[in-house]
């Protein structure tokens, strides 16, 4: 396997976090109105964040060189 960048990852899954907190949320008694396509930013927006860490900024803070 490939030598991933963790902060990437961590980056990633933390935007994933919270873009699903904001796309749920509603009003109390009301169902949340968010189109369907708002969803697919999710993957997508985590797949740019890692591509963005592997190959453009290419530091990895939790993973310091000797």
């Amino acid at each position: 396997m490939k030598n991933r960048n963790v902060t990437g990852i961590v980056v990633a899954i933390i935007y994933s976090i919270v873009l699903y907190g904001i796309l749920i949320e509603a009003p109390p008694g009301k169902v949340p109105q968010t189109p369907s396509w708002a969803f697919l930013m999710i993957p997508f927006g985590a797949i740019a964040i890692q591509a963005l860490f592997d190959f453009v900024i290419k530091y990895d803070f939790f993973k310091e060189k000797k």
